[in-house]
């Protein structure tokens, strides 16, 4: 929901904000209630009180840091909210004892446990059992070749863009 009452000047000033403050100056359009500036907040703009202090969805609001706080819920009446410091563990405890309770919930954030971290996704490496290295891993002498290979062919396409640049060169030198 947007702000109903900006700062005098926000919308022009970018190191001025766009939370309400009051305005103060002598020839202030907004202190001064002139027609075409933004309104100053009054008494009667406040919000009705059978709705004030309710989620959007008109459902009153529940923070739950624990579990004895879905005591009392009322699926009908309540909303969940749950508490940012909750860990991954808890939460997912509680989005299922919300589901059972059949409650909405304003932050549901992850449905399911988060991937496996990279490291458990990738297979382990086989030790070098017997090797003579004495426990020193030694290159992979497959890859070292497959290493020179694409240096040699990137080497060689070095010279071949070095050749054509300078024939356009010469070619330039020689239109002049």
């Amino acid at each position: 929901m947007a702000r109903r009452f900006k700062r005098q000047e926000s919308w022009r000033l970018k190191r001025v904000k766009p939370a309400w403050r009051r305005p103060r100056g002598g020839t202030s359009r907004i202190r001064l209630e002139v027609s075409g500036w933004p309104r100053k907040p009054n008494v009667g703009f406040r919000t009705e009180g059978s709705i004030r202090g309710l989620h959007p969805s008109g459902l009153e609001e529940r923070l739950v840091k624990q579990e004895k706080d879905f005591d009392g819920i009322d699926s009908k009446k309540h909303i969940v909210r749950f508490s940012h410091q909750l860990g991954e563990k808890k939460r997912l405890l509680f989005l299922e004892k919300a589901r059972q309770l059949k409650v909405k919930i304003a932050n549901p954030g992850t449905m399911e446990p988060a991937a496996r971290p990279v490291e458990e996704a990738l297979p382990e490496k086989e030790p070098n059992v017997g090797s003579e290295t004495n426990g020193v891993e030694q290159p992979n002498v497959e890859s070292a070749s497959i290493t020179e290979e694409e240096t040699d062919s990137a080497a060689e396409d070095d010279t071949e863009t070095r050749a054509i640049s300078a024939k356009e060169e010469s070619e330039e030198e020689s239109n002049k």
